[in-house]
């Protein structure tokens, strides 16, 4: 991604605009409201008093902007003059694919440290000796089974670095560090809240902790994580915005973290229904995605409504198309994008479905192709996690197929 948001003249910058894993930076010229502006609800509900520090569950498709969205929350006036903001993706400190609460309670005191540190600020010297001391009891638990000692000496960033690192490159020293945190649990939270009380007296205002990228674990492990140990998780003295995958929701489970959700949704682009029938607000919309990155000359009309259809109003996978049919112009020498490049994005978004549906998938596919309906939410939990079944919003919540698979499930 460029480091100046201009409008592409040309398809090799086109294609670099379309970066589908580039989360846009608060100011971005290249950002698209969403109808009815959903991000406002969660600041007001950050804004209001609350007689315990809330912790909500922020939740979409993968790829919907959250992440975007977390930036301009970060940067909105109201919400820093009211909080010290800790902001952090937990795959820059966590192994995703191998995650639990452990870590990420470890990550949120980590960072608490990490940040305010680094933000040129100091913690009460009491406070340092008491993290100190902690610090030698943890080494020396660890010290038994590992080397990690050696590797941990130092102050206390380069311990809380140290042992972040391990956590997310090292699978039998993480394993190590979650059996022997595990039964101390008490004390790490005891020790968080500590940190979120010295800042909060210091800054004089609260502490607010947003988790970036908790939606990428698996389906499973979202569970463990948000189910299993809510109680723990919820533990912190501080407010906290937890992204979680959208899938959860489709859970008997849910009901522990409802009330605190907030959905991103994505873009409808036809109602329920309703498949063939365009909702123009949508399509706008969309072409707004578009046009933001490059000039409407770089693709032909027809092209651009397929794609837009293809993308099923998911930021993400419009962008993704768009680099797909962008490649395959340059290509083919062609200086703009035409049908041919789009349905050749198609294909491929198509095929990597093909490789992961099983046949159950495909009678579920089909009744929510022809429904609109939620089928039974044993059925279609993993398939919102993949992206093959995305939901949508009108007066009601509804869901529909990725409109790749359409084809697929003629055959």
């Amino acid at each position: 991604m460029p480091e100046e948001f201009v409008i592409a003249d040309n398809l090799d910058l086109a294609w670099s605009n379309f970066d589908p894993f580039f989360p846009l930076p608060a100011d971005c010229p290249f950002h698209v409201e969403r109808e009815g502006k959903p991000l406002n609800k969660l600041i007001r509900a950050l804004l209001r008093e609350h007689r315990q520090p809330p912790k909500y569950f922020f939740s979409g498709h993968r790829g919907c902007g959250k992440s975007t969205e977390l930036n301009r929350l970060v940067a909105d006036a109201e919400i820093n003059k009211k909080f010290f903001i800790i902001k952090y993706s937990v795959k820059d400190v966590c192994d995703v694919n191998n995650l639990n609460y452990v870590d990420v309670l470890f990550s949120i005191g980590a960072q608490l440290y990490i940040q305010y540190i680094d933000a040129g600020k100091e913690l009460r010297s009491e406070l340092i000796k008491d993290l100190e001391n902690w610090k030698k009891t943890i080494e020396k638990v660890l010290e038994e089974k590992t080397s990690i000692k050696s590797s941990l000496e130092g102050g206390l960033k380069s311990f809380f670095v140290s042992m972040l690192a391990k956590i997310q490159a090292e699978d039998a020293t993480r394993e190590t560090i979650r059996e022997k945190i595990e039964p101390r649990l008490s004390e790490l939270i005891g020790k968080i809240n500590l940190i979120i009380a010295d800042i909060e007296g210091k800054e004089k205002k609260k502490v607010l902790v947003l988790i970036d990228d908790l939606d990428k674990p698996s389906l499973e492990q979202a569970k463990k994580i948000f189910y299993n140990n809510y109680t723990a998780i919820t533990q912190p003295l501080c407010y906290i915005v937890y992204t979680v995958p959208i899938s959860i929701f489709f859970e008997q489970e849910f009901i522990a973290i409802r009330d605190n959700c907030f959905s991103l949704p994505n873009i409808k682009l036809h109602k329920k229904k309703d498949r063939n029938n365009k909702y123009d607000a949508g399509y706008e919309r969309m072409k707004r995605f578009v046009f933001n990155r490059m000039e409407q000359s770089l693709i032909e009309s027809n092209a651009l409504d397929l794609a837009i259809k293809m993308g099923a109003g998911v930021f993400r996978e419009t962008a993704r198309i768009m680099q797909i049919a962008a490649d395959s112009a340059i290509e083919h020498e062609r200086n703009l994008i035409i049908r041919e490049d789009v349905e050749r994005a198609e294909r491929e978004i198509r095929s990597d479905f093909r490789r992961i549906l099983t046949s159950e998938d495909y009678i579920t596919l089909k009744d929510i192709c022809i429904h609109n309906e939620i089928c039974g939410i044993e059925k279609i939990g993993h398939l919102l996690h993949n992206l093959s079944i995305l939901e949508y919003t009108n007066d009601e919540t509804w869901c529909d197929i990725h409109p790749t698979l359409e084809e697929l499930l003629r055959t």
